[in-house]
């Protein structure tokens, strides 16, 4: 494992790095959560999603893999159901809470009863394991996932934005890990082909006519969206 620090009196002279191995291995697998925007150009998706497709291969076996797309609105796909593609999908227009988030996937604490003798238990893609799966388990299921992406499909006029919904795409990633793993360090990976249009965080309406926001807009406090995005993304912040 490799870590980049400043140096220090326990850095040797001329060296940026240290190299040393862990007492222990940890104890939970590193964890990997894309986030998707299916409004780019036809192009531009297609080459995302061969990218995508080869990060599969470059993480570790056990690494925990999970993927929300959006774009008018944010789906939550469903990794351990391999019959056919699923997936919870959200509008885009509404602020989620984490335990509003929890509920619609499924993943609200309930009490159940221990399965009698002979009774099988709960099969091992129930609950969180459902979206959180190990990538050795469910790269096949991605993958065709990912190969079969397809752009948003809600017509945008010529002289509009496409309707982005970055800010709820975001928040229920952040809702999702905060459930399935609390104080757990983790990545959410965002790949965004233009700015938030829709929903909370949204910094520019989906009219053209509107310019986006510049730094010189932001010094002279001539921004529409600015105070109720930074709140958003402060919550958002704190919250991961």
């Amino acid at each position: 494992m490799r870590e980049t620090t400043s140096r220090s009196s326990l850095t040797p002279p001329g060296f940026t790095t240290i190299e040393y191995t862990l007492s222990r291995p940890a104890t939970i697998p590193p964890i990997f959560l894309y986030v998707v925007d299916t409004c780019m150009d036809e192009d531009d998706l297609k080459a995302l999603r061969e990218s995508l497709v080869v990060s599969l291969s470059l993480l570790p076996p056990h690494a925990l893999v999970g993927l929300i797309t959006y774009g008018t609105m944010a789906s939550v796909h469903e990794l351990g159901y391999a019959e056919c593609p699923k997936a919870f999908v959200f509008r885009g227009t509404k602020e989620y809470s984490p335990k509003q988030i929890q509920d619609m996937l499924g993943l609200a604490p309930a009490p159940r009863a221990p399965p009698a003798p002979g009774q099988p238990g709960p099969p091992p893609n129930f609950g969180p394991a459902r979206f959180m799966m190990p990538v050795e388990q469910c790269e096949y299921q991605l993958t065709t996932i990912l190969e079969s992406l397809a752009r948003d499909p809600w017509p945008v006029a010529n002289d509009r934005r496409a309707q982005r919904c970055t800010g709820v795409a975001v928040s229920v990633a952040v809702g999702l890990l905060e459930t399935t793993f609390p104080n757990t360090g983790a990545r959410i990976m965002l790949f965004a082909g233009g700015p938030p249009t829709e929903g909370p965080g949204m910094v520019v309406s989906t009219e053209l006519r509107e310019p986006i926001r510049s730094h010189h807009d932001i010094d002279r406090d001539n921004v529409k969206h600015f105070k109720r995005a930074s709140k958003v993304r402060r919550r958002r912040c704190w919250s991961i």
